[in-house]
């Protein structure tokens, strides 16, 4: 009992530890890296913050779709499309779009109020226009690209799963055109990188599980693989499928390892709460981001030493914790009566009543 309840918990410490993952990137991309430039002493440790960054790009997001896909796996290939068209893909679709909007709105007033924004990058959250709002959220130019990959993955997938090798075979070859700037847009180059990662954990997953016991027959697979991926990184291809599968292998391990040694309830919660921080934390590293850098410049704050120090040591991780928190917290009061329409399809808020009302007397 305990090492199948442990195979579960693996998934969702797994999904835990990946959006905290998001959480850090996108509070150093958007305003710790930007920072540097302003500190007076560790600047060095500054910046080893923004490598183990991008660093870690085999593992966030390769992991998060290999997890989405093998939750969807039995959605894809073993349910009709009435089962599963409202729940995993208008819900998907709607959040999508909903969240968009109230990003761009809420982003938009913080950067006017505030006078700057923390990011040049071209993004859904910082249009100008309604126009470019929705030609950038149609292009999947936001941060929360996320949402419109799992969206069309799932469509796609359900579409064509009896032709899963021509399916894998057209991801590895969009992956291979992202990592080589064929496709253009950070947003459509991030989608097109990650569906292999998607149909991995769809119609692969078992097996990669099984790889993850670590067996004598599994090291020289492994090592291979690892080799693969050492030549791709030499080649000027750091962020490659081999190493991706790699993370995703030993990132199972490790998080059943935890289950197994340590009390990971936190973790786990989390992880069956990614939603909510995925869709709120950005609001959040924006407000909070914005005002930390005005305020520790009106003070002067960074010529200090100490603060310098305490900023390049401790920021990210600090950011992280507030942004989850005050994510986490804004979801637990919103998510109350008619304030549950902005983390679910209104259709699915209905169904269990429906349900119960056509359900017959016992």
């Amino acid at each position: 009992m305990s090492n199948a309840r442990n195979e579960v918990l693996w998934i969702n410490t797994l999904k835990g530890a990946c959006i905290l993952l998001v959480v850090l990137h996108h509070s150093i991309i958007t305003t710790f890296a930007p920072s540097i430039h302003h500190l007076t002493a560790g600047v060095v440790p500054a910046h080893w913050w923004v490598t183990f960054n991008t660093y870690l790009s085999p593992l966030r997001m390769p992991a998060f779709f290999f997890v989405s896909g093998l939750l969807a796996a039995s959605s894809i290939v073993k349910k009709s499309w009435k089962e599963v068209f409202t729940k995993k893909f208008s819900n998907i679709v709607y959040l999508y779009l909903l969240w968009g909007a109230i990003q761009w709105l809420s982003i938009h007033y913080i950067s006017t109020h505030l006078g700057e924004r923390l990011s040049s990058t071209k993004n859904a959250a910082y249009a100008d226009s309604p126009f470019e709002f929705i030609k950038l959220l149609m292009t999947a130019m936001t941060s929360l690209w996320y949402l419109y990959a799992l969206s069309g993955f799932f469509l796609v997938t359900k579409l064509f799963h009896r032709q899963k090798i021509a399916l894998v075979l057209l991801a590895i070859l969009a992956n291979y055109a992202a990592q080589f700037s064929l496709i253009p847009g950070w947003g459509p180059a991030s989608v097109a990188q990650n569906y292999l990662y998607f149909l991995l954990g769809v119609f692969f997953s078992q097996s990669l599980i099984e790889i993850s016991q670590l067996k004598r027959q599994h090291w020289l697979l492994l090592a291979v693989i690892a080799l693969i991926g050492v030549a791709h990184h030499v080649g000027g291809i750091y962020k490659n499928p081999f190493y991706s599968l790699l993370t995703i292998v030993f990132g199972i391990v490790v998080c059943r390892f935890l289950n197994e040694r340590l009390n990971m309830a936190w973790l786990n919660w989390i992880g069956r709460n990614t939603l909510q921080i995925y869709v709120l934390h950005r609001i959040f590293i924006e407000l909070l981001g914005l005002s930390a850098i005005a305020i520790a410049l009106h003070y002067g704050w960074f010529g200090h030493a100490a603060f310098s120090w305490a900023w390049a040591l401790l920021m990210p991780v600090t950011g992280v914790a507030v942004c989850v928190s005050v994510s986490l917290l804004v979801w637990t009061l919103l998510n109350r009566g008619p304030g549950r329409v902005l983390f679910l399809y209104p259709r699915l808020l209905r169904k269990p009543a429906l349900e119960a009302k056509s359900a017959p007397l016992q």
